[in-house]
C-alpha cells in the first residue's frame, strides 16, 4: 500500500478539545476531552515515560503539528484544539496530532496537506470548524503517500543533451539556463554520461593543456561515463544512504533504463527533517 485516504487516518473521535494553552500538556495530563483507550492518549503516555518532550512544527500561524512517534501501532491523526491564551478563551489554536506515519510522508506529503485545511479554515479555528473539516469529502478523499520511493519526489528531466553535441553548445546551455550537471543521453533517452560544469571548466580555461583541442570536443569526449543512478520505484530511504555513501548531491532517476528526472540534495534533507518527528 503506497497510499491511503486522508479521512482514513482520522482516528475516533477525530477532534479533541483541551482546557491548557500547550496542546502536549493537554495529552500528556490527560486535559483532553479524549476517551482513556483513545490511541493519541496512549501513545502521548509512551512518549512521556521517555522524558523527551516531542518536537513540534509550526504549519500555520495558529497551526502546529506534533508527532508522537510509533507508540499507537496504526497511524492516525487528531484534531486537538486548545483556547489561545488560555482555557478561558473562545480562540482556539489547532494541533494535529500525528503518530505512527513514516518521516517522509509526514514532512512531504501530510503537513502540507494539513497546512492547506488550515489556511482554508480562515481565521477561526473553532472546534465546529474543525469538524466540518474533517468530515468534508475533499479532506477525507485527499491521497496521502505512505511508502514514499523516489518516483514521489523527482525532479522531472528537463534539460539533456546528445553525445555528439559541440562542447560550446553544451557551455552554452549550462550558462543560459545555470545548471551545475547536465546528463548526456543516447536513443531513447537511456543515459549514456553526465556533465558537471568542472568538466567544461577544465577544458575551456586559458592555458589548460586541452584548451587548445576544444573547438573539436562534443559531450562524449567530456563525459563522465560511470554515473550512479536510482530507479523511480527505488525507497527514498535507500536512495538517500546512496546519496550520502557516495557524496553526491543529485542522483540521475531511470525508468527501464531511460533517464526520467534527478534527485536532488533538498528534496531529501526536507523529507528527513527533524521537526516533524520524536527520534
Amino acid at each position: 500500500m503506497s497510499t491511503v485516504k486522508l479521512g482514513t487516518l482520522v482516528a475516533d473521535p477525530g477532534l479533541a478539545v483541551g482546557t491548557a494553552a500547550d496542546p502536549w500538556e493537554c495529552l500528556a495530563s490527560g486535559a483532553a476531552d479524549l476517551p482513556g483507550d483513545h490511541a493519541a492518549v496512549a501513545a502521548a503516555l509512551a512518549v512521556s515515560r521517555t522524558g523527551v518532550r516531542p518536537h513540534r512544527s509550526s504549519l500555520a500561524a495558529r497551526v502546529g503539528l506534533v508527532n508522537l512517534g510509533r507508540a499507537a501501532g496504526d497511524p492516525g491523526l487528531v484534531l486537538l484544539l486548545t483556547p489561545k491564551g488560555g482555557a478561558r478563551s473562545a480562540n482556539y489554536r489547532g494541533t494535529w496530532v500525528v503518530w505512527g506515519l513514516p518521516r517522509p510522508s509526514v514532512n512531504l506529503f501530510v503537513g502540507p496537506a494539513l497546512q492547506g485545511f488550515a489556511s482554508a479554515a480562515g481565521a477561526t479555528l473553532d472546534p465546529g470548524t474543525a469538524l466540518r473539516m474533517i468530515g468534508s469529502r475533499s479532506f477525507a478523499d485527499m491521497d496521502v503517500t505512505i511508502d514514499v520511493t523516489v518516483g514521489h519526489v523527482l525532479r522531472p528531466l528537463v534539460y539533456r543533451i546528445y553525445p555528439d553535441a559541440p562542447l560550446h553548445e553544451v557551455q552554452g546551455l549550462m550558462l543560459r539556463r545555470g545548471l551545475a550537471t547536465i546528463p548526456v543521453v543516447g536513443k531513447d533517452h537511456r543515459l549514456v554520461g553526465v556533465i558537471a560544469a568542472s568538466d567544461v571548466l577544465s577544458h575551456v580555461l586559458p592555458g589548460s593543456e586541452v584548451s587548445a583541442e576544444r573547438r573539436g570536443l562534443a559531450a562524449r569526449d567530456i563525459m563522465r561515463r560511470a554515473v550512479l543512478c536510482v530507479s523511480e520505484g527505488e525507497s527514498l530511504v535507500e536512495a538517500s544512504r546512496s546519496m550520502i555513501a557516495r557524496q553526491v548531491s543529485r542522483l540521475p532517476v531511470v525508468r527501464d533504463g531511460r533517464l526520467v528526472g534527478f534527485l536532488d540534495r533538498g528534496t531529501v534533507l526536507h523529507a528527513f527533517a527533524d521537526a516533524l518527528v520524536i527520534r
